[in-house]
């Protein structure tokens, strides 16, 4: 007897994950492939398109090759955000995809915030002036790659270029334009102002699309080859942070999510566009009559395999083992590091501080110490970032308790304690662990016909495990926070001199 399923594909920053979900949230089938990053200098992070492409075809057929009886009605995407490339006339990559870590366009978002155009790009966008975002990534090609940027017919994110692949147009849906610092939030077009300030027209980017209407597949050669029946719809889905609150169950208002992979990042979904008096945040789209108020924290997962792949024993094995194992160990080491804080800033800091003078910074270490107290300090110091982005949304925004807790990170040992015992709240881990992913079956699924909500079609929620935060250790928490910060703010007060990369 057949079922019908969707089709989930998340085009993450390490690895490519495809599943087949069915309506009630089940997974029939799952493949993941790895990938890495090109880094050609300081801050700079970059992948190859073509080799990224062809990582998610070659997954897909592996997944669709074990659908069983399995009835796919629909394809839905989900991709890391605040990626950019430009394309030729003939649809090929004229430069590698520039990452969402990647920050080469420093000086340019400086130069940028020093204008007056600033304000008018927050309060349209929702998107913090930064070099974070391809509004600045694109002004850079166009200032050090006019040679390129010269030929380009489109700027497009990796998202867009996969699925151009497949619909033979190119698309984005709101979710992920509304991560470019480029998407009228309130319109639902690209900004003028943003175009003004790039001094180009919107048919240099793709057509805005929601993300739950149906594509129609065009490259039948491409779906055959996957396996995929051609007359099956195509839905663009979204990023993978504000998919992330759907597949994890965090949409209602007020309701939060705390995505700890590679990133991290903690929104909570509001029913209008909202701004921050300082600029602390952001806004991205979700769903109709759903947005994503929150923030990035750009050294998480990441940093761990910094630590697991240099500096502990493990560092010859995968760099995800060796971070899983660091965390196993930082388990082991009491509240507080022993007088150990660890600034993570090994790439750019993004929320809330916002501030890219921030850099890599050990203070306390002694002989006592080893490579266990480092991981310690290094998972508190993720944690006292996202508390702040938590209490940054709340002085506009109550947020819900329990907090889910989804990413790869969630799975180290201590991760969802500490955090609920530094932000003060309950953090729930869902029983699947998964959000991207997740999210994006469900829009598929929705946009298929198979939900009639933005939900799994249970007919009760599955709780998963609960933390509740203990007060002692929470006052604790709050005194160490203290010194973080204040070490914090010694740290952006120094001037580290680079030379701008071209």
């Amino acid at each position: 007897m057949t079922h019908s399923v969707v089709l989930a594909v998340d085009i993450g920053t390490s690895s490519v994950r495809a599943a087949l979900y069915s309506p009630e949230g089940d997974v029939a089938a799952m493949r993941q492939t790895r990938y890495g990053v090109i880094r050609p200098a300081p801050f700079m992070e970059e992948q190859d398109p073509e080799e990224i492409r062809r990582h998610v075809w070659d997954t897909v057929a592996a997944c669709l090759a074990g659908r069983g009886d399995a009835d796919v009605r629909g394809v839905s995407f989900s991709s890391q955000m605040y990626s950019v490339f430009p394309v030729d006339a003939q649809d090929r990559p004229l430069h590698n995809s520039i990452l969402w870590s990647d920050g080469r366009a420093e000086s340019t978002a400086d130069n940028l915030r020093a204008e007056k155009v600033t304000e008018t790009l927050y309060r349209k966008t929702g998107c913090p002036v930064n070099s974070l975002y391809p509004l600045a990534k694109i002004l850079w090609l166009v200032r050090h790659r006019a040679d390129l940027t010269g030929k380009a017919s489109r700027f497009v994110s990796i998202k867009d270029y996969i699925i151009h692949d497949l619909i033979g147009e190119w698309a984005a849906d709101y979710s992920m334009a509304s991560g470019s610092g480029m998407f009228d939030l309130v319109a639902e077009r690209w900004s003028q102002t943003a175009l003004t300030v790039l001094k180009m027209d919107c048919d240099r980017f793709p057509g805005l699309v929601p993300g739950d209407r149906a594509m129609p597949i065009r490259n039948t050669r491409l779906a055959r080859r996957l396996g995929l029946s051609t007359d099956v719809p195509v839905f663009l889905g979204g990023g993978d942070g504000p998919l992330a609150n759907i597949g994890s169950g965090a949409c209602g208002v007020g309701s939060m999510n705390i995505d700890l992979g590679t990133s991290g990042a903690a929104r909570v979904a509001v029913e209008k566009p909202m701004f921050d008096v300082s600029a602390r945040l952001w806004c991205y789209a979700i769903i109709p009559g759903r947005y994503a108020y929150g923030g990035i924290v750009t050294n998480a997962g990441n940093a761990m395999q910094w630590l697991g792949t240099h500096l502990s024993p493990d560092s010859e094995i995968d760099p995800d083992l060796a971070a899983g194992r660091l965390g196993q160990c930082a388990d082991g080491i009491e509240l507080g590091a022993d007088g150990v804080f660890v600034l993570p800033y090994f790439r750019r800091a993004r929320s809330p501080y916002w501030d890219e003078r921030l850099r890599g910074t050990v203070f306390g270490l002694t002989a006592s110490h080893d490579i266990r107290h480092l991981a310690r300090a290094t998972l508190e110091a993720i944690a006292y970032d996202l508390a702040a982005i938590v209490d940054a949304a709340e002085e506009q925004v109550p947020v819900a308790s329990p907090v889910i807790l989804t990413g790869g990170l969630s799975k180290s040992p201590g991760m969802p304690a500490l955090l609920a015992n530094v932000l003060g709240k309950a953090v729930e881990t869902p029983t699947h662990c998964e959000g991207s992913l997740a999210g994006a079956a469900v829009v598929g699924l929705r946009g298929a016909g198979l939900l009639k909500d933005y939900a799994f079609n249970r007919s009760e929620r599955k709780a998963g495990k609960r933390y509740d935060p203990e007060p002692t250790l929470t006052a604790r928490y709050r005194e160490l926070r203290a010194t973080y910060d204040r070490l914090v703010e010694v740290s952006r007060s120094l001037t580290v001199m680079e030379v701008e990369t071209v």
